[in-house]
């Protein structure tokens, strides 16, 4: 069943999981800022506990913000003493902080300002936010399902213009001219590398052009509204050797049967040893070099992480990223990489692009 939970009832949700008695939580990341209002805010600050909910921001910005129908208290932010009359009006004794996004100087003008309470710096509110983040709305399933099929529509486009003695340079400019065309609005990494450029994903597209026999691979991701999706595909410049070939039907089979082992319930091992022991069929395991899956959202890359490394049980409503890859030290790398999302008896694959090998 897909979550109910709108925009709006995340901060509600969150503050239900703080563990102490007159405590509240201090949002200052842009990126917990959206997830929580449901909008783009560039500077501003949330002061939240079960009594109140305060946005706190320029002056300049109150009015524009507003417009957005928020349920939160807006207010312009013009003296130190405003959040410490808050925290002293409700009896606030803890003030639960993003310890992972907010520096040291920041603490430090908080902790100053805010004396009345102890600012908590344990992953306490990190863990909650990023809980409550891997379960996605409709409204969130919508903008990912629109964004991959941004992706797709690029993609598409993308195969009907390449060709050989391109470089990956011109190719990665090109999927980002198409990406922005078909609505992309925002920066997602596009990775295009070809040929030995495969084995090393470090790499950056470079003014190598794709010639016969190379494998290509194109890693890439569109945003709508903050939300992001990608996906990955690894196509056959003209003819390629047996080796190549037989790499990439084991990486193709392999992601088909991680995906049907996907589904809400289940620990977040299962899909990765089961991608794995496809490749070990085809002989290919040792040579694998990516983990099955993570999270998607308004980040590129954020939790869940589906892998050997450890395990959670898998919740519907999860947008993932699952990608299976093997390289050849040197040589070449193969990988493929299609967005899901979980439901209670499997999961839904966005990506509609095929998972036959394309020549060029």
């Amino acid at each position: 069943m897909m979550s109910e939970m709108n925009e709006k009832d995340t901060l509600d949700a969150l503050v239900e999981r703080l563990p102490a008695e007159n405590s509240a939580v201090l949002v200052i990341s842009p990126i917990s800022l959206r997830y929580l209002c449901g909008f783009e805010v560039e500077s501003g600050i949330i002061l939240a506990s079960k009594e109140t909910r305060i946005l706190f921001v320029p002056k300049r910005d109150v009015e524009l913000l507003k417009a957005h129908g928020s349920r939160l208290e807006i207010t312009a932010l013009t003296s130190s003493g405003q959040m410490l009359d808050v925290i002293v009006k409700y009896g606030i004794k803890r003030v639960y902080v993003e310890a992972d996004k907010m520096t040291v100087a920041e603490f430090n003008v908080f902790k100053e300002q805010l004396h009345y309470a102890r600012l908590d710096t344990t992953n306490a509110l990190d863990n909650a936010l990023s809980e409550l983040r891997s379960v996605k709305t409709k409204r969130e399933l919508a903008l990912v399902e629109k964004a991959q099929k941004i992706n797709d529509a690029a993609y598409d486009r993308l195969l009907g213009s390449l060709r050989k003695g391109m470089s990956e340079r011109q190719i990665a400019s090109m999927l980002g001219y198409y990406l922005t065309k078909f609505g992309s609005e925002g920066d997602v990494p596009i990775t295009v590398l070809s040929g030995e450029n495969t084995a090393n994903f470090d790499l950056k597209p470079s003014d190598r052009k794709i010639s016969e026999g190379d494998m290509l691979i194109m890693e890439f991701g569109a945003r709508v509204s903050g939300y992001c999706a990608k996906m990955c595909r690894t196509c056959a410049v003209g003819k390629i050797d047996p080796k190549r070939e037989n790499a990439y039907n084991a990486v193709s089979c392999a992601i088909q049967d991680g995906l049907r082992a996907l589904r809400a319930g289940v620990g977040s091992k299962v899909a990765d040893s089961v991608a794995k022991a496809t490749l070990n069929a085809w002989g290919m395991d040792e040579y694998c070099s990516t983990t099955f899956a993570h999270g998607i959202g308004l980040e590129p890359v954020e939790p869940p992480f589906l892998g050997r490394g450890g395990s959670v049980s898998l919740k519907a409503d999860t947008a993932l990223f699952t990608k299976v890859g093997v390289t050849v030290a040197g040589k070449y790398s193969v990988k493929i990489g299609d967005m899901a999302v979980l439901t209670d008896i499997g999961c839904t694959n966005l990506t509609k692009a095929t998972k036959s090998l394309v020549h060029i």
